[in-house]
């Protein structure tokens, strides 16, 4: 493997473990299972948690955005299929930016809800609409970036670029990612690191 492809799969590796160290925090694991005024009041006590969560997701976008562009850089391809996962990492990228949209205005605004909501401030109709805004976000976010990996992880199944049966079982998460959104209105973002992480694996066990 040559050394752009070990920096890349190392990106794609460490990016969803940042993540994963600020959604270890006890005290904030359950966020994510509470009803609003509870998921609140918990922002509203571990303000600094909340932000790791934020700031973690956005770097692991950033470094996985940063791996996915190596790989396709450096990976062993013929033009068409280069091309193609060329144009894949740049419309994850741009999805990614979404992403890190939605997280920097829910860092901030989410504890001041919850501040809100503690002085008994009416926060209607401020909120329902923030919620659609950030919605909206999320679901074109969830959409772009589920497609882009789709079209990776065939591009890479069907290139040869690393193991098969890794490069269609990413394609396989990203599909049911953008199908449980079709169908539900909603998505684990967390899910979506999971296909270039199988991907970084396999570059670095050498699968290929």
């Amino acid at each position: 493997m040559t050394d752009g492809l070990t920096v890349a799969a190392v990106l794609l590796v460490v990016g969803p473990v940042v993540p994963g160290v600020a959604l270890s925090n006890p005290a904030l694991f359950r966020v994510w299972f509470l009803p609003r005024d509870e998921h609140l009041a918990l922002v509203r006590a571990h303000r600094r948690g909340w932000a790791a969560i934020n700031a973690g997701f956005t770097i692991a976008t950033v470094v996985t955005s940063a791996g996915l562009a190596v790989l396709a850089g450096n990976i062993d391809a013929a033009d068409g299929p280069r091309a193609v996962l060329t144009s894949a990492v740049v419309a994850y990228a741009i999805a990614g930016s979404l992403w890190c949209a939605v997280l920097a205005i829910r860092a901030r605004t989410t504890p001041a809800l919850a501040q809100m909501v503690a002085a008994g401030t009416p926060t209607e109709p401020a909120e329902t609409l923030l919620g659609a805004a950030l919605g909206g976000l999320f679901a074109v976010f969830t959409l772009a970036t589920g497609a882009a990996l789709v079209v990776l992880g065939l591009t890479l199944a069907l290139s040869g670029g690393i193991a098969a049966p890794v490069a269609w079982l990413a394609t396989l998460i990203s599909a049911v990612v953008i199908a449980a959104l079709l169908a539900t209105g909603d998505a684990v973002p967390a899910v979506l690191y999971l296909p270039t992480l199988l991907i970084g694996l396999a570059l670095l066990l050498g699968w290929s």
